[in-house]
């Protein structure tokens, strides 16, 4: 039997499992540090791959000027220079992706601990009506 109680609870349930708890449920399903390494590690690979498509792409657009001039230029200054600017570039990324995933994981921590503390209502619910249920047929 339905009561207005369960049905609100599973209306909420529902309601959060198909909006914000998609991906709070995926998050939190990491461990906090799995979680953060991940989202460093990515972050981290995409700035490197920007930073080598930037180089390419500057290296491109000063071609003539590298291919007149390829036995005087200092490419381990270059190349030196480069990998601090890139080195630099992760560090302060990755500082940054650590204290946003940090906030996302504990935010989407509470809203899952909260869906689950709903769950675990409408289970005793249920458990209440079919105890109540067993009752009556005895």
């Amino acid at each position: 039997m339905l009561s207005e109680e369960k049905i609100k609870k599973m209306i909420r349930l529902s309601e959060y499992e198909n909006g914000q708890g998609s991906t709070d449920l995926k998050r939190v399903c990491y461990q906090k540090a799995d979680y953060v390494r991940s989202q460093i590690l990515k972050t981290a690979v995409s700035v490197v791959l920007a930073a080598f498509f930037i180089w390419v792409l500057l290296a491109l657009y000063h071609v003539d000027y590298i291919l007149a001039n390829a036995l005087e230029l200092p490419f381990g200054r270059i190349a030196a220079w480069t990998l601090c600017c890139v080195t630099v570039a992760v560090i302060i990324s990755s500082i940054v992706t650590w204290n946003i995933a940090v906030r996302q994981y504990e935010e989407s921590s509470l809203r899952a601990k909260e869906y689950y503390a709903t769950l675990q209502e409408l289970l005793l619910l249920y458990e209440k009506e079919e105890s109540g249920q067993e009752e009556l047929r005895l």
